[in-house]
């Protein structure tokens, strides 16, 4: 794995702040890509990963077997009921809805495993995120913008030229199937096509923007789509209802920990199980976000009855020593780990223990929704940014390689660079390959 930073450095020293600022203006005005400046600084990096076709090979396996590992997990964890939901940091309140909801054809239509990368361990999974996963947008318009400037200075292809098509046939196939109540035989064959409907909190402008993505390609298959804030979410007898239009399937960018506070929460749920909406991302799919099943795997990765011994090699190799705190001796050695909240987003509530004191370590404990995973030691790659001169700076950055799953198949990659530890503040650049 390599970076593109002394090639752009070199060919585009005197111009690299103009084409950093135009590239990233024309993201916020046409790419879609309404908040393209995070903190006043720019998203977009002008630089790329590039991997070589053995690397690529290898990302592509692991990603596909993963998805099939948490498939099979979910699927156990959901029949094990509520003594492991507990363990796993589920709240009680939505055990019925997690037991009871219809599953829908893919475990997620959309997930993406967050990859670190060095020389001696190849690919480790840090997270999975499977419930509302970003980086659509950056991976289509914008990617393919920056790409034709990138591939006049290396030998490099694009990953997946056929991504948007394929994250828009996902969401078609998913939503043209009606959910099948618990105890339901399932009949044959899609239904009529639905009116699916986009929630999300329309004051955050870079998801508004990701859901209208969604919505606009899907209307171009001839599917009718609505989209909306939580606020314009409303009931009418058995049926959700956005916009005061009834919706026959649901797609939220919104995160369920606070969905659930909402009091159209439950109706939600209760439309679901009874059948007559079909969530997209389900309770499932975000209780497979949690770092807690990752925990849950590695304690199951010799389990012949649930993994095959390929999926059982697969975790031993490529999923890093992952464990509960309250599974782990108070006297643990933490000082090699990197110690995760379940559901913590983009870098919070994550401590890396050799800082971490052991009054901090006890209140990790304390709170008891921690995991313990094992830290790797992540290779570096050059990163150009601009400086405080507004010039052109190479620095040593750490990238983490996003790879989806869309409908069960390797989809693309989204990654971004920045600090050790992936936050709010990373940049995202394209993921290519080398070519011949």
């Amino acid at each position: 794995m390599r970076s593109l930073a002394n090639e752009i450095k070199k060919h585009y020293k005197k111009q690299f702040a103009a084409r950093v600022t135009a590239l990233n203006d024309w993201a916020a005005l046409y790419g879609e890509l309404t908040e393209s400046y995070v903190g006043g600084e720019p998203y977009i990096g002008y630089n790329a990963i590039v991997l070589s076709e053995a690397e690529l090979q290898e990302l592509v396996k692991v990603s596909e077997s993963f998805g099939r590992i948490m498939t099979k997990a979910m699927v156990a964890i959901v029949e094990a009921g509520p003594e492991v939901y507990r363990r796993l940091g589920w709240p009680e309140l939505l055990d019925y809805a997690l037991r009871y909801e219809p599953p829908n054809r893919y475990l997620t239509l959309c997930g993406r495993f967050d990859f670190a990368h060095n020389p001696s361990e190849g690919w480790q999974i840090l997270e999975y995120n499977s419930d509302t996963p970003s980086g659509s947008q950056e991976v289509t318009v914008v990617e393919e913008r920056l790409f034709k400037q990138l591939a006049k200075l290396a030998p490099v292809a694009r990953l997946n030229l056929n991504i948007e098509q394929d994250l828009v046939q996902a969401f078609y196939e998913e939503a043209l199937f009606a959910p099948v109540p618990y105890g339901v035989e399932e009949e044959e064959g899609p239904r009529l096509p639905p009116r699916v409907g986009f929630i999300t909190q329309a004051r955050y402008l870079a998801d508004l923007a990701q859901v209208e993505y969604y919505a606009n390609r899907l209307r171009q298959k001839g599917i009718e789509c609505v989209v909306g804030d939580l606020l314009n979410l409303s009931m009418a007898g058995d049926s959700l209802l956005l916009m005061n239009q009834p919706i026959d399937a649901i797609w939220r960018l919104y995160q369920i920990e606070k969905f659930a506070r909402a009091p159209i929460f439950m109706a939600y749920t209760q439309a679901n199980i009874i059948g007559s909406l079909k969530c997209l991302n389900n309770l499932r799919g975000f209780l497979a976000q949690s770092k807690a099943v990752l925990a849950w795997i590695w304690q199951e990765r010799n389990n012949s009855q649930i993994f095959s011994e390929e999926e059982q090699a697969t975790i031993a190799q490529n999923l890093p020593e992952t464990h509960l705190l309250a599974d782990l001796p108070e006297n643990f050695d933490y000082s090699g780990y990197i110690i995760k909240e379940f559901y913590g987003r983009e870098g919070a509530e994550v401590y890396n223990g050799a800082t971490l004191s052991h009054e901090e370590w006890l209140q990790c404990r304390q709170w008891g929704t921690f995991v313990a995973q094992r830290r790797i030691e992540l290779a570096s790659l050059p990163h150009l940014v601009l400086n405080e001169q507004n010039e052109a700076e190479i620095i040593e950055a750490f990238p983490c390689v996003g790879s989806f799953i869309i409908a069960d198949k390797w989809g693309g990659c989204y990654s971004r660079i920045g600090a050790k530890i992936t936050n709010y503040q990373a940049q995202f650049i394209p993921t290519l390959v080398e070519t011949p």
